[in-house]
């Protein structure tokens, strides 16, 4: 009695008017009041509800498909309040009717809600009736004015407008579903937005910008897969650009979600692209996660792995990989998210060695720690080089919780290990890295997910970067003092607070200085960003000829990948989504005219590279270092020797050089005594 009192009251109906709800053309009520103007239908667990519309989307047929007609209130009986949506869901898995989209039905069943979908259900009856008018589609332009504003039209017929940019497709495969945005790609919210109130408005014009693309299924893992062509024949790729969109809206699975009506369009942004090539002469070095590379035992058993589930799966894994690393032509790879069983025969990290050295027929070898795993985790960061481009110097270092405070409980350890670059002799330390994700709880460690966009554990990651920078001011290898590079997935975007911690102390973002804030490495929930870094120290900066990001992952549909579950039709042996990190690139120490010397030091010529400064006959001890000009200390001295009138106005002028490179923090005061005495002798 109480739901048809609240139909009466919400409709104004009377009784005599609901007395012969099932005769087309009678009295209905409209679709309209059972959406209402919030979430959640004013008429929930009503029975005995009628409603006569026209079908705008036809998805019988269950489990696979929905199970059930869209029906829209026709035109000419639309309410005036923009707030309630006009459409609704008539879930009929068993409907044998012969029913078509444009057809006029009245159906009599349960207003639900189903999982936060109004729809009506528990079906009594459902007829065809004689056409008495249309359902036109709604115009919706993205983006909308609020977060909510789709449930303004669920159920309802729609069309979007271009332009839309295809910008996620990890669930394309699984579920059918396809991310798509206004204008461009979405952003990760602290890519672009300093954590607290902007970037959570960002995050808010991300929802506003969203539109999710199913594919009017239940299907899991659906034959064909949808979406996967362009209309040019190529594959889909992130960045593609869609045609107009004409579907129903629909709630599931907790989003809003548009099922198509009418063919979908996508045009090709651009083809997939190979790696940038490295300058002549350069040091290139490949930073990459590589998602999960576990072999088992070693030996073809011990599956499943958090990685790889069977033999199989390894050897495809294995394939992907080993062609990324191949195409990259580096001379060192840093590598994160290695199964962490050392660097023994039958480890993961031999494995991978061994597979590239007989791949592109070079001598690879791994550095060692020296500690077997490299901490507690089941994962760990790792380093290969090729040992006829580059020697090691020094020794291999790790930071953990024995140093500076560093939480190796939720951190990867570090790795660092000098090298000396054979071609030209400059020198690197390569600090690799694996900071704590931002998924898993640090609740423990009084380090909660704030709100502010930075997720879980962003104090845990600022703590490493500030123990890491302190660390490498050690010079913990015992390479005298070489240029440091900090590589690795950070786990942080570029605005967040880690990676403020690591400019503070003085690191450069080589990304972001070569190809600009907007670089990425991976996406997220169809938001790109950047987790991947490149941070030099202030004297590397003028030995980069560049760094850049190769998008042969973050870009492709994650059904391209090695697992089973995946269409095997899709698999090939190449380098695209051979992991969900895309590889960072970083080239140092060029020599463009083939002199067997860096190009910043042919514009310095008294530079010896990895030498210690000598003026007047003395050694200072101290290391050479370039300045942000490119060039080194012993030339600059020895200029200002050369412009002084005497040996007191040269003395005079170097202390008030050696002052300022002090403030700087490139020398220190132990280095700037010794450069002034040396200064105070005659040859």
């Amino acid at each position: 009695m109480f739901a048809r009192a609240a139909l009466l009251l919400i409709t104004g109906l009377g009784a005599s008017a609901l007395a012969s709800t099932d005769e087309c053309g009678a009295p209905a009520i409209p679709i309209h009041a059972i959406q209402g103007a919030g979430a959640s239908s004013p008429l929930a667990r009503a029975t005995g509800v009628v409603v006569e519309g026209v079908v705008v989307g036809d998805f019988r047929g269950f489990p696979d498909e929905l199970g059930g007609l869209f029906v829209q209130e026709e035109d000419t009986e639309v309410d005036a309040n923009p707030l309630s949506s006009e459409g609704l869901f008539v879930f009929a898995p068993n409907l044998a009717a012969e029913v078509r989209v444009g057809d006029t039905v009245r159906a009599r069943g349960e207003v639900r809600e189903f999982f936060g979908k109004t729809e009506l259900g528990r079906l009594e009856m459902l007829s065809r009736c004689d056409p008495r008018g249309s359902a036109s589609a709604v115009q919706v332009r993205l983006p909308l004015d609020g977060a909510d504003d789709w449930e303004r039209f669920e159920g309802m017929l729609v069309r979007v407008p271009p332009p839309l940019a295809v910008s996620g497709a990890e669930e394309l495969g699984r579920f059918g579903e396809l991310v798509l945005a206004a204008g461009e790609r979405l952003s990760a919210p602290t890519q672009r937005a300093l954590p607290g109130p902007a970037a959570n408005a960002w995050q808010e014009r991300n929802l506003r910008h969203r539109l999710l693309l199913d594919d009017g299924r239940n299907a899991r893992w659906p034959i064909p897969t949808p979406y996967l062509e362009t209309e040019s024949g190529a594959t889909l790729r992130l960045g593609d650009r869609a045609a107009e969109i004409e579907g129903v809206v629909d709630f599931a699975f907790g989003s809003f979600r548009v099922h198509p009506t009418q063919p979908i369009r996508i045009e090709s942004a651009g083809l997939r692209q190979g790696p940038p090539s490295p300058p002549r002469g350069a040091l290139r070095i490949a930073a990459w996660n590589v998602e999960n590379f576990f072999n088992g035992d070693g030996a073809g058993g011990g599956f499943p792995t958090r990685g790889a589930a069977n033999a199989g799966e390894l050897e495809r894994q294995r394939a992907k990989l080993v062609a990324t690393l191949a195409a990259v032509d580096a001379d060192v790879y840093a590598l994160a998210e290695l199964e962490n069983d050392g660097v023994g025969p039958r480890s993961a990290a031999t494995e991978l060695a061994r597979a590239l050295s007989a791949r592109i027929g070079a001598p690879i070898d791994l550095v060692d720690p020296g500690e077997g795993a490299l901490g507690d985790q089941e994962i760990a960061v790792g380093i290969l080089y090729r040992r006829d481009r580059v020697a090691p110097l020094g020794i291999p270092a790790v930071l953990d919780a024995r140093q500076f405070s560093f939480d190796s409980a939720r951190n990867r350890p570090s790795l660092a290990r000098s090298f000396l670059h054979a071609a030209t002799g400059e020198r690197v330390t390569i600090a690799e890295n694996h900071w704590k994700s931002k998924g898993s709880s640090c609740e423990s460690a009084g380090d909660p997910d704030l709100g502010d966009g930075q997720g879980e554990c962003s104090r845990t990651r600022a703590r490493a970067a500030a123990a890491l920078a302190a660390w490498l001011a050690t010079d913990p290898t015992r390479a005298g003092g070489a240029p440091a590079l900090i590589i690795g997935d950070l786990n942080s975007y570029p605005k967040e607070d880690p990676i403020a911690a690591l400019a503070a102390a003085g690191f450069v973002d080589l990304l972001e200085r070569f190809g600009g804030p907007d670089a990425y490495s991976y996406v997220f929930d169809g938001a790109a960003g950047r987790l991947d870094h490149a941070f030099a120290s202030p004297e590397l900066v003028p030995l980069a000829q560049g760094a850049a990001v190769w998008h042969a992952n973050s870009d492709e549909p994650s059904l391209y990948g090695y697992r089973d579950e995946n269409p095997p039709e899709w698999f090939a042996p190449d380098p695209y989504r051979a992991s969900d990190h895309d590889p960072v690139l970083i080239d140092l120490f060029p020599d463009g005219d083939g002199d067997g010397r860096t190009d910043a030091r042919d514009a310095c010529p008294q530079t010896r590279p990895g030498a210690t400064i000598v003026w007047n006959g003395c050694d200072t001890g101290v290391f050479e270092q370039l300045d942000p000009n490119g060039c080194s200390l012993g030339d600059r001295i020895r200029e200002i020797a050369a412009e002084g009138s005497s040996r007191r106005a040269v003395i005079s002028a170097l202390r008030h050089w050696l002052r300022e490179r002090k403030a700087l923090g490139a020398l220190s005061r132990r280095e700037s005594r010794a450069i002034l005495a040396c200064a105070r002798r005659r040859a």
